[in-house]
């Protein structure tokens, strides 16, 4: 097997795709994600790992270089990052030769806590005598979506739903309401501008973190979008009172599974609670389109309690050079890794 480095992604891409089809990876394994992540966040060099077994492209690692250390191309905008391999011979070889590179710290974010990848490249780093780090980063609910909803709901707190229904009843007597989920294949640029404003509106916006508050995350999800518009994989969902968006969800659908990115609702009708209601309507739509699973993303929240308890566990490895730099930086690593609460950990992670 051959491993090479690349710093760019156009001449990959192809390939790229292909392998990621043969294995059915994730939409945040493929080259267009990845682009337009190293496009609004890249502060380092771009850095690319291939394998290839008799020519074929069968591994696949993106990594940022930056003061002597690698990354991986994630933060918290990324749902999860992995090798991107064909086979576990490859993820093993590609795991070695990550290490063999001799870089002063590797840190890899977001890697689930049952994906093979972490055990790879955690036995990776031990063989190449690095020193180890490995620390959640966040818990993030999923519902399994292809049972029965009617049965789904009895399993909820019942006053919760009632509560729910109650305002769900107050605000049709306000006008018309709607469910309108678009693919972005029309209006696309209309529709992200609407959504942004409705992501904005709340508390996102006064703290600064919605997507409209930065011109780098504007700029990323607007080209997911795009691409994903593209694939056919991009789901813009609206609750709509007489065409006014009350709540606004921006997701990612594919091979089964709805994948949350980001929501926000207008502030001024608060006491109707948009957000659960769309939350409600989204979730029966999974179920009633047959999907495997409902991704919440991002971390345990306690609004996305209320729908589940099925987590799923992202981690961060880091790995340090056997060397007294690489010594150093797992000594500062370790007081920030074990000095803070684990809740306000996650944030502190941007990969950069």
């Amino acid at each position: 097997m051959q491993v090479e480095s690349h710093d760019r992604l156009e001449p990959l891409s192809g390939e790229w795709d292909e392998l990621a089809d043969r294995v059915n990876a994730a939409p945040w394994l493929r080259p267009g994600w990845i682009g337009a992540w190293e496009r609004a966040f890249g502060r380092g060099s771009l850095e690319v790992l291939t394998l290839r077994r008799d020519g074929r492209l069968v591994g696949v690692l993106p990594l940022e270089l930056r003061f002597g250390a690698l990354r991986s191309t994630s933060n918290v905008h990324t749902p999860a990052f992995s090798l991107l391999v064909e086979d576990q011979a490859a993820a093993r070889e590609l795991g070695r030769s990550l290490f063999a590179r001799g870089g002063r710290q590797v840190a890899l974010a977001f890697l689930l806590l049952d994906d093979p990848a972490l055990d790879t490249c955690r036995s990776a780093a031990r063989a190449a005598r690095y020193r180890v780090i490995d620390r959640t980063l966040e818990r993030s609910p999923y519902i399994a979506t292809n049972g029965d909803w009617p049965a789904y709901e009895r399993q909820r707190d019942s006053r919760f739903l009632r509560e729910l229904r109650r305002r769900r009843r107050r605000l049709r007597e306000q006008g018309r309401l709607a469910l309108d989920v678009a693919d972005g294949r029309d209006r696309l640029d209309e529709l992200l501008d609407e959504g942004f404003r409705v992501e904005a509106a709340g508390w996102k916006g006064k703290r600064g973190t919605a997507i409209a508050c930065d011109p780098a995350t504007r700029r990323f999800y607007v080209d997911v979008a795009r691409w994903a518009a593209q694939r056919g994989w991009l789901r813009l969902a609206f609750l709509r009172l007489d065409e006014r968006p009350l709540a606004f969800d921006y997701s990612l659908e594919e091979q089964g599974v709805h994948y949350l990115l980001k929501t926000g609702y207008d502030p001024a009708y608060h006491a109707f609670a948009p957000g659960m209601l769309i939350r409600r309507e989204m979730i029966a739509r999974a179920f009633s389109n047959g999907l495997a699973r409902y991704e919440f993303l991002g971390s345990d929240e306690p609004w996305k309690l209320k729908w589940t308890d099925m987590l799923r566990e992202r981690r961060l490895l880091q790995a340090f050079a056997p060397s007294l730099p690489g010594l150093f930086d797992c000594l500062r690593g370790r007081a920030f890794a074990f000095g803070r609460p684990l809740a306000k950990r996650p944030l502190a992670w941007r990969g950069t």
